[in-house]
Order: structure tokens, then C-alpha cells, then sequence
């Protein structure tokens, strides 16, 4: 059987019995390798051999290239040929700072076959084959990265939440241009890929055909280590992610107690496992480094750093996880009369003052009058303020100190008052009733929207 036809086969019979999708997208560029996989589905789907789902062919307009348009017309028309659904989407490529524009470039590729893949059960099937294998791993080398790093490209993952496919990992870019030549077919060649500006355009043409010209196996034996990396990766991810269950008791949160009694090498396999689950940028050494000595820091030294999108920050015994563009929200004063709901936007909750009704957080209030007005609003932190069942008042910032509110979360606490004293505080699915006078009780209501 053809060596596509063979890795095709292979790689769907166990795939399509697992997931049972009901759409296979063909992430289309043009170029030889995505013309090969196109061909190759369409002509086994019709072989008989077994059942594969329905095919669309997604083209991704990046709009970096003069001729970018011309390439979707070329995709749109080879896909009337075979017979299959095209789709073409434009996206923008903005990279941002520190990020190549070959980076960004992917990472909006993948954004939009993602987004168009969770319309139905997808699942996105890619032309990655064993020589963009060697190719990351010598990348990855040069980065010094790890065994998750020389794990490579794996044939099946997820991103963004959509299982993606890479059928043509075991075959070389030599068995994939015999089909096209043995098949007639024709393909476009983007002139970007002849920019040895580009590290893995350097590679492909100026370093592998020497080392595949002395070691014509090592495309195998390359991928076979990388095989082996993930292997080893999976097995750790494994035992941190049974550690970390002991270290994490809410979410975007980690202890930095529990972190400081594991050994060194511990603390950076948790952290890179802790920092990935929580979908933020890999650290480098250096980065990793910077956040291990804030494991050390006092506890009110409160330390923090960024990487990418992400700012992680240190308060007392927990290391947060935070998006580093977050900006503090404001909260217009809003007056209100009971059995009536206030929306809080940026907390994604509603209020309501009244009967007590089911499936809220709940507390009680007294008030002078059963007519009473009430009000929401930001309060200053130096706002003296006594919780039911305490003895005095002190300021805000001091009951926030003592209930471990990290500092970064006290703007987003909002005050309920009547139009004589307050009455409650009320936070991210929490309420504490103050100290109140008065002698109609009413129930505090806090509902997600």
C-alpha cells in the first residue's frame, strides 16, 4: 500500500473508533504537504476501506503575503476538483512584543480553525510530517528545552479545547512529494519559506539536507527520541499532577508552604505543571528562577512577575495566578428598593434584598424600616466597619488584612447600606453582614448571572 495511503489508515481506524467525530477540517494552506493530506482523505473516504466523517477544507488568510488571496482561490478551486466543502477565513497577525511574527502567524491560525472547529464535533486534522519533527526538535535544542520540550510534535493533542490530528508524522517529506508526483498534483510554494531569516527555513534548507545526507534515518531515530521524551514527560505530569492536588485549593492558586518543602528540582516540575495547567507562558531558567525566590520572600513582601499575559503574585502563603492586563474596575453607585435584583457586571453576579428565596449565598440584615432604600457602592478602604459578631470596628483594609484578602482583590468588594448605616459586604460569591441596627430583618441574596 502507498506510504500515505498506509499512515492514513493507520492513524484514522484507531482515531475515528475513539473520538467519533462527525467532521474531520483540513487545515488547507496550499502548499505541498496540506495538497498530500487533502488528496490522501478524500481518495480513502471514496476507497470503501472504512467510514470516515465528513471533510471540509479550512484556508486561513493571514493577509501577510501579496499573493495570499491568489492561494485561496487556488485552495477553493482544488477543493471544487475533489469535491469537498471549502471555507476560507481571514485573520489579523499582530504579533506582541517578543513574539515572531512566525509565531503569531500560528497561533491565529489556530485560533480560527478552533473556533470554526466547535461549531460540531471536529476534529482538526493537520499535514505535520517527520521532517517538521526534526526540525522543532533541533529547535528545541537550541532553546535548551527539557523532555516536554523534545517531546515534539505530538500525532494527536488538544488546543483550545479541540482534539487536532497529525496523520502524517511517520512519513518524510520525501515519500509525501512521490505521491504528488505519482498523483499529478499540483501546489503552491509560499515564497516566505525560502527565507532562511527564519530559523526553521535555515534549518530546512541550509542544515538538513547535510545531516539526512550522511544519517538518512535520522528523521526515524529523532522522532523516535522525541516519542520517548513524551513518554517520560507524561509519566511526571502525572505524579505533579497527584502532588498538586494537595498544594492547589482553588483555582489560579498554588502553596507556597507546600511548594517550600519539596526539593528544588521538585519545585520546578510543579511549577512548570502548575503554570501549564494554568495556560501561562513557559518560563525560561532565568524566569523560573526569579519565581522560586519569591517561594523565599517574607510573607507580606508580596513580589511578582510577568510572563506574557499573565502576572503571577505572591501574597502570605499563596502564589496567584493573574492576567497581567487586568485593570481595576469601577462600580457605579447604584440605589435600589427591596425584592428588586442589581447586576454587578464585572462580578458576574446579582443581588436582590428581600424574601428569602433558594439557590443563592445568603445572609441577614436588620434595617429601621420595612420601606427601606438601599444602596451599592465602592467603599474606602479606611471605612471603619464592625462584622456581625465582632466586637469593634476597625478600618476595611484591616478586616481584608485578617481575612487574607490579597490586595489586588479589595477593589472588587462592594458595600450594601440603607440610608443610615451599612449593612453588608459583598464579594466574589460571599457576603458578611455587618453590625446593624433596627428591627425588620431582610435576606441578602447573591445569584451568578
Amino acid at each position: 500500500m502507498d506510504p500515505v495511503f498506509s499512515a492514513l489508515s493507520i492513524h484514522f481506524s484507531a482515531l475515528i473508533a475513539r473520538e467519533q467525530p462527525d467532521k474531520l477540517i483540513v487545515g488547507l494552506s496550499g502548499g505541498l504537504d496540506s495538497v498530500v493530506l487533502l488528496h490522501g482523505l478524500t481518495h480513502l473516504s471514496r476507497s470503501g476501506e472504512f467510514a470516515l466523517p465528513y471533510i471540509e477544507a479550512v484556508y486561513v488568510n493571514h493577509g501577510l503575503s501579496a499573493n495570499a488571496d491568489d492561494w485561496q482561490q487556488f485552495c477553493a478551486g482544488l477543493c471544487n476538483e475533489l469535491d469537498v466543502t471549502f471555507t476560507a477565513m481571514a485573520v489579523e497577525v499582530t504579533p506582541r512584543a517578543r513574539e515572531s511574527l512566525e509565531a503569531c502567524a500560528r497561533d491565529r491560525r489556530y485560533e480560527a480553525l478552533c473556533k470554526h472547529a466547535r461549531a460540531a464535533k471536529c476534529i482538526i486534522v493537520t499535514a505535520h510530517h517527520q521532517n517538521d519533527q526534526l526540525e522543532t526538535l533541533l529547535l528545541q535544542l537550541k532553546r535548551g528545552a527539557g523532555p516536554k520540550g523534545l517531546s515534539g510534535i505530538p500525532a494527536f493533542s488538544q488546543m483550545h479545547s479541540v482534539p487536532v490530528s497529525r496523520p502524517l508524522l511517520p512519513l518524510s517529506r520525501t515519500q509525501i512529494l512521490a505521491y504528488a508526483k505519482q498523483n499529478g498534483l499540483r501546489w503552491i510554494e509560499d515564497e516566505s519559506n525560502c527565507d532562511e531569516s527564519f530559523d526553521r527555513n535555515f534549518l530546512r534548507h541550509s542544515v538538513l539536507p547535510i545531516l539526512l545526507e550522511r544519517w538518512p534515518s535520522l528523521g526515524q531515530t529523532a522522532s523516535r527520541s522525541a516519542s520517548l521524551c513524551a513518554e517520560q514527560q507524561g509519566l511526571l505530569d502525572e505524579v505533579c499532577d497527584e502532588r498538586l492536588e494537595g498544594l492547589c485549593d482553588k483555582p489560579g492558586c498554588i502553596s507556597v508552604s507546600g511548594l517550600n518543602a519539596a526539593s528544588p528540582a521538585w519545585q520546578r516540575a510543579l511549577l512548570r505543571r502548575w503554570l501549564e495547567i494554568n495556560k501561562v507562558a513557559m518560563p525560561g531558567n532565568r524566569q523560573l528562577n526569579q519565581i522560586q525566590q519569591m517561594l523565599a520572600a517574607r510573607p507580606d513582601a508580596q513580589p511578582h512577575i510577568v510572563l506574557g499575559n499573565t502576572q503571577l503574585r505572591r501574597y502570605q502563603d499563596s502564589l496567584y495566578c493573574l492576567d497581567a492586563g487586568q485593570q481595576p474596575w469601577s462600580f457605579k453607585t447604584v440605589g435600589f428598593n427591596a425584592q428588586q435584583y442589581v447586576t454587578i457586571e464585572p462580578l458576574q453576579l446579582k443581588l436582590m434584598v428581600g424574601k428569602q428565596q433558594d439557590n443563592g449565598v445568603l445572609c441577614s440584615v436588620s434595617v429601621a424600616t420595612a420601606e427601606s432604600r438601599f444602596s451599592l457602592s465602592q467603599p474606602r478602604l479606611s471605612l471603619p466597619v464592625k462584622p456581625a459578631g465582632e466586637a469593634h470596628h476597625k478600618p476595611l483594609k484591616q478586616w481584608f488584612k485578617q481575612w487574607q484578602v490579597p490586595p489586588w482583590e479589595r477593589s472588587d468588594w462592594l458595600l450594601l447600606s440603607d440610608t443610615r448605616q451599612p449593612l453588608a459586604l459583598v464579594g466574589k460569591g460571599r457576603l458578611i453582614a455587618l453590625t446593624a441596627t433596627g428591627q425588620h430583618q431582610f435576606s441578602l441574596q447573591l445569584y451568578a448571572l
